[in-house]
């Protein structure tokens, strides 16, 4: 081509030209400036299988979470978002429209935290694959992991311009992947407060969205213990909102509060909230209008975090708890405390405080009832006992429990012995079961033993082993803070191909951390009770010894755990193990209802002349001289007591 000769440029060079613009204009082009709410009420969709209301999202049917995820959004300034919530309240949809509105519209990459591995694959799994698949547009930018090359896993979504990787917050590796310009954490209260001594998981994940100037946290979680809970702190710092709704009959704007809920004694069914100004009763069918009305309004709207607290009385009818289901479960918490801290965490998405308060061993002596040991007062429907195992010697408390969990010390006390003679361990089993008389004249004994394994492992393993049927189980104590009371067996007989035998003996886990706050919470509130009306009842002659023992630990708030203040605290452990053997799979009386309590009352309390036709079997005469009566008694005894253990297992068992 001469120089003279015009430049022609083919029409193929156009197009091509024309793309590689396109694209590059494409890669610079601004994200939409649509809000997550926006995005939502337009693309999300809520699968049939999973979603209490299946079908397109509507911000309008939980209009507080509106401004919660519109502070996500790219537009607004905030870069970091607390939700302080109480379960079922919509935040970890609020937090999935996040995500969903991340994918179709953002080109950067974001970080997704779930409390452990496990927890973050099933997330993927269910909730977000779920949300691909029924959101077209979402669909159409996440190929399908069965596509090869498709950069698409469990953990990992790849995408034009970005990337979502999905982790646990008990992994280090995959918090340390890579940067990310958008983070959520889920369910923060229920991270470890160390991974593999790299510190806080939050803090670690917070490190990676350091590279974005621009960049946002949103942390969302139910409360738990005040001194342990993050989400509480995270809120305590922010600015501090409330959904504000107007009453009905005067328009006065307020927060829904727990306190102004209101019901006759004995009937929840007719729960009403009471406006805090001019204390008209509302009723839950005018809450959707109200919810409509609501506003949210900070405390402190200087701070530059917003944070945001919601419980259950906020719940849109049909997606939670009714306030009449509420002031039932509220009801059946009754004193104990356990249920009562989940109500408050769980419902009311606030903290309980920690079981931090000194308990003085003079006091809870104090309170002893003018009743000895051994007897068993009226009301007391089962008895449990907790063993701990000592080089020379075994220490045994025995609880008895009637309703409401209501504990009675029966009997404590330290038999002298050798763990590793078998001779000794049918001393204890004959002096834990042998059978004590109620107040109603009726043979009773120990049904369900824990006993400690942490010592002599092997030892107290081949006891129990055969005395599983008849009630005797070893546990371990373990300090986890949210562990139950007592958790699923281990298997620890095994095959000579390393293999477990199935009804070999078996190991149980107890939470001690939780066992220990249920029991000083309930201590502690006794101090308020009068004697007939205490949870935890001691006899007159235990000593000073069960007491001290008894009070040897406190609470270390710096530690997060229970920690000596005395050298021995076996009544402690045993009474930890006694509670454990009383909530075991085979027991459960903290699950009870009042006809199972009604169906013992009748095999133990009877109101008829069950005991009348025996009366010398159950308390045998006092023989001056030797005879063969004793030995016949104690016989008739014996036989007596096994038909009432027959009928009992009949009458209770058999379901």
């Amino acid at each position: 081509m001469g120089a003279t000769e015009p430049f022609i440029v083919s029409d193929a060079g156009v197009i091509a030209d024309s793309l590689v613009w396109r694209a590059l204009a494409n890669g610079f082009r601004p994200a939409p400036r649509i809000s997550v709410s926006e995005w939502a009420d337009s693309h999300r969709r809520l699968p049939s299988k999973g979603a209490a209301e299946p079908g397109r999202w509507r911000t309008a049917r939980v209009p507080y979470l509106r401004e919660v995820m519109d502070c996500l959004s790219a537009i607004h300034p905030a870069k970091r978002v607390v939700f302080m919530k109480s379960v079922q309240s919509g935040g970890t949809e609020a937090g999935n429209n996040w995500v969903g509105w991340f994918l179709d519209t953002q080109k950067s990459p974001m970080l997704v935290v779930q409390p452990t591995l496990e927890l973050a694959e099933r997330w993927s799994k269910q909730r977000l694959a779920a949300m691909i698949e029924d959101t077209p547009r979402l669909k159409a930018v996440v190929r399908p992991s069965r596509e090869r090359d498709s950069g698409n896993t469990t953990l990992l979504k790849e995408f034009p311009g970005g990337v979502l990787i999905i982790a646990g917050a008990n992994s280090g590796a995959g918090l340390r992947s890579m940067p990310a310009r958008y983070l959520m954490l889920d369910e923060v209260d229920a991270y470890p407060f160390e991974i593999e001594n790299e510190g806080d998981p939050v803090k670690l994940a917070e490190g990676r969205t350091t590279t974005f100037a621009r960049h946002k946290v949103f942390l969302i979680s139910t409360p738990t213990t005040e001194s342990l809970s993050r989400i509480h702190s995270e809120y305590l710092a922010s600015d501090q909102r409330r959904y504000l709704v107007p009453c009905p009959h005067c328009a006065h704007r307020q927060a829904l509060i727990w306190d102004n809920m209101n019901w006759p004694a004995g009937r929840p069914e007719e729960a009403r909230y009471i406006c805090i100004e001019c204390g008209a009763l509302i009723g839950e069918h005018q809450k959707p209008a109200m919810l409509a009305a609501g506003e949210w309004r900070a405390q402190f709207p200087a701070r530059p975090v917003a944070g945001f607290h919601i419980n259950a009385l906020y719940t849109p009818i049909g997606l939670g708890k009714s306030w009449v289901e509420l002031a039932q479960q509220f009801d059946e918490a009754g004193n104990d405390p356990l249920k009562h801290k989940a109500f408050v965490n769980l419902r009311l998405g606030l903290v309980t405080k920690d079981p931090n308060e000194k308990l003085d061993s003079e006091e809870l002596q104090e309170r002893a009832e003018v009743r000895a040991v051994r007897t068993v007062p009226k009301g007391c429907l089962v008895l449990t006992a907790g063993i701990d195992v000592q080089k020379d010697r075994w220490a045994v408390n025995i609880l008895g429990w009637g309703r409401g969990s209501i504990c009675w010390i029966i009997d404590w006390f330290e038999l002298p012995g050798d763990p590793t003679n078998a001779k000794d361990w049918e001393l204890l089993e004959a002096r834990v079961l042998e059978p004590m008389q109620n107040a109603y004249g009726a043979p009773m004994r120990v049904e369900r033993v824990a006993v400690d394994s942490g010592y002599l492992q092997d030892d107290v393993i081949h006891f129990t082993r055969a005395r599983q049927t008849r009630g005797w189980f070893a546990v371990k104590g373990g300090t986890d803070i949210g562990k139950p009371i007592i958790t699923r067996a281990s298997k620890v007989d095994y095959t000579w191909r390393g293999r477990t035998i199935k009804h070999g003996a078996e190991q149980w886990q107890v939470g001690g951390h939780t066992a220990k706050e249920w029991l000083f919470a309930r201590l502690a509130a006794d101090r308020e009770r009068p004697m007939g009306e205490r949870l935890v009842r001691f006899p007159a002659d235990l000593g000073e010894v069960f007491y001290e023992q008894l009070t040897a630990e406190v609470f270390d708030q710096v530690r997060r755990r229970f920690v000596k203040i005395r050298e021995r605290n076996e009544a402690l452990d045993t009474f930890v193990y006694a509670i454990a053997a009383a909530w075991h799979p085979l027991m459960r009386i903290h699950t009870w209802q009042e006809v199972r309590w009604a169906e013992r009352e009748a095999v133990f309390e009877p109101q008829g002349d069950l005991f009348a036709n025996a009366p010398a079997i159950i308390m045998p005469p006092v023989v001056e001289k030797k005879t063969e009566e004793p030995a016949k008694v104690h016989s008739l005894a014996t036989e007596r007591l096994k038909q009432l253990h027959e009928r009992y297992h009949e009458v209770v068992h058999d379901e």
